[in-house]
């Protein structure tokens, strides 16, 4: 049931070298919450999204890579890589191995190693404080580096996440999660439609279409 919650979080990894300190505290955070504001502002215009993302995970028993898409409406979301497919239609999340045929059923307020994919792009809007680390160039677009902790660290399940937002597509490009209990999970963004035309029946498990899997609901 690990590997099932390991790959529900889907956050990257991206190890920061830079200077914490090279700005005043004050400064670092009040330009954190700029960049960080403009672009939940610019994500929230967006009914729905469609995500091509590379995912990481790093623990004792795992090192493995996927890529995947994700579609996401609201709070409901669909997303697949090459091992599996998760389905939530905003209280229920399916979530279907390939290569065992099981599909194990949870509500998703239960899932405490779970975040939709959604959260992704205003995580840092509720249960975290900032820090403004700073800004390079790549390819002439202008990346802004961002650290984050849990306001409360006891009732957290995350550690730290660093966060790269592209300033000129107002995105998240790579986000970074440390787990308290030594999960390094990479989520990258290669790429981000805005408000694609989606069946609402993506969001929702379909017995007919999968006859032959094994069902196990821990609802």
């Amino acid at each position: 049931m690990k590997r099932i919650s390991y790959y529900t979080l889907l956050i990257n990894i991206f190890i920061s070298t830079l200077n914490l300190y090279a700005q005043d505290p004050n400064e670092q955070n009040e330009k954190a919450k700029e960049v960080l504001s403009i672009v939940s502002e610019h994500y929230k215009k967006n009914k729905t999204s469609k995500i091509n993302f590379t995912i990481k995970i790093k623990s004792q028993d795992l090192n493995e890579t996927q890529n995947g898409n994700a579609t996401i409406s609201a709070n409901k979301f669909h997303y697949k890589t090459n091992e599996r497919e998760v389905i939530c239609n905003g209280e229920a999340v399916w979530t279907y191995l390939f290569e065992d045929d099981e599909c194990y059923i949870d509500l998703l307020e239960d899932m405490d190693n779970a975040i939709n994919p959604n959260e992704i792009f205003t995580i840092w809007e509720k249960g975290f404080k900032y820090q403004y680390i700073n800004e390079e160039v790549d390819n002439n677009q202008i990346i802004h580096h961002i650290k984050m902790f849990p306001e409360k660290a006891d009732k957290s399940k995350y550690h730290t996440v660093i966060i790269d937002i592209n300033e000129t597509s107002k995105s998240l490009q790579s986000a970074i999660i440390k787990t308290k209990d030594g999960i390094t999970i990479n989520f990258i963004v290669n790429e981000i439609t805005s408000n694609p035309i989606i069946k609402e029946s993506l969001f929702q498990w379909d017995n007919k279409k999968y006859p032959n899997v094994e069902i196990i609901d821990n609802r």
